[in-house]
């Protein structure tokens, strides 16, 4: 099945971009054109699964705000004449979610996701920003950016500085070491209570991708792709993976709670790979404190960080609430257009 990336890109090259070069000369060298925002067809990463809605050609068409008075009306005019369908797939117009063809200032796409629409100059400025929305921001694929704009804020934004990368690997470390952590899936199995168990369980799973993402330097998806994308990480991934597996094939908590001991142990070999912190110390199982490896790297990353950055924490915020809000009122929505049926 040929990806929705792929059809995108196609469409952006053979209709749009030949479109706004005819009917937008003077301009078109200020307009940049990309496929970005959410859904699974942005990452290449969609099925027959996700054809069933907000899925086909899509192009967000940007250009910069001084530019707006002169680009917009003309550009919006532009958009009409694009056909209705391109090899068989309709194409959707001025779509909310941004999922199908529709334009945008520069400024607006990152204020957008970002809650801001300015770049981050500080190391404090990085952790107001939600790492999803980050990754959303800076995952898309660029096909024409005549300005330079969208390319210069992707590169800007496209991973966290030296210090907030180590703060961000040194707080996950205390995240599975301490409450998503084999600590709290131990005392809450002696409690016989499975079903926080369960939530324990899959939080410290998450964890665990997220800070496979962080020692790669890479921005982490949201949790439908974490999965996906954990499995094509270049390092790390390919010893942290089989105890994953091994702990979801496991039914017995015990044996889960040590799987996930040596999961913690890989982690903090790759930081210390890293020259982020020191070989870690094997320890004989404590069943009080049950794991403390992570605690150790944490600590000595944590060392040498400037103290504005050991109390501030991460906004984890995704802005999908907003973006869900929209698509109610996206006459092109497939809900909407299914109501009578």
């Amino acid at each position: 099945m040929t990806s929705g990336l792929t059809i995108s890109q196609d469409f952006i090259r053979q209709i749009l971009l030949p479109l706004l070069r005819q009917e937008m000369p003077d301009v078109f060298d200020r307009l940049a054109v990309a496929v970005v925002g959410t859904g699974s067809d942005v990452l290449g990463l969609d099925d027959a699964i996700s054809r069933d809605h907000h899925w086909g050609p899509r192009a967000t068409v940007m250009y910069v705000r001084a530019d707006s008075q002169q680009v917009r009306p003309a550009l919006q005019a532009t958009l009409k004449k694009v056909p209705a369908k391109y090899e068989g797939f309709d194409v959707r117009f001025d779509v909310g979610n941004l999922t199908g063809v529709c334009c945008s200032e520069v400024e607006s796409f990152f204020g957008r996701f970002l809650g801001t629409e300015d770049l981050p100059v500080r190391d404090l400025d990085w952790l107001n920003l939600c790492e999803v929305e980050l990754f959303h921001v800076t995952a898309g694929t660029i096909v024409y950016d005549g300005a330079g704009e969208l390319t210069r804020r992707c590169d800007q934004l496209a991973y966290y500085p030296e210090n907030v990368w180590k703060k961000r690997i040194a707080d996950w470390c205390m995240y599975v070491t301490g409450r998503d952590a084999p600590y709290n899936l131990h005392r809450v199995s002696r409690r016989q209570d499975d079903l926080t168990c369960a939530i324990y369980f899959g939080l410290c799973l998450k964890r665990l991708m997220e800070l496979c993402f962080a020692l790669n330097g890479q921005y982490a998806p949201y949790t439908k792709w974490l999965n996906r994308l954990f499995r094509k990480l270049p390092k790390y991934a390919d010893k942290l993976a089989p105890l994953i597996d091994q702990a979801v094939a496991d039914s017995a908590w015990d044996k889960r709670v040590e799987i996930l001991i040596e999961a913690n142990y890989v982690i903090a070999e790759a930081i210390s790979d890293l020259q982020l912190a020191d070989q870690p110390r094997r320890r004989e199982f404590d069943d009080g404190l049950t794991d403390l490896t992570l605690y150790d790297s944490a600590r000595q990353i944590y060392e040498g960080l400037p103290a504005e950055l050991l109390g501030p924490s991460f906004n984890s915020l995704e802005l999908w609430e907003r973006v869900a809000r929209e698509v109610l009122f996206d006459a092109n929505d497939y809900l909407k257009n299914t109501d009578d049926n």
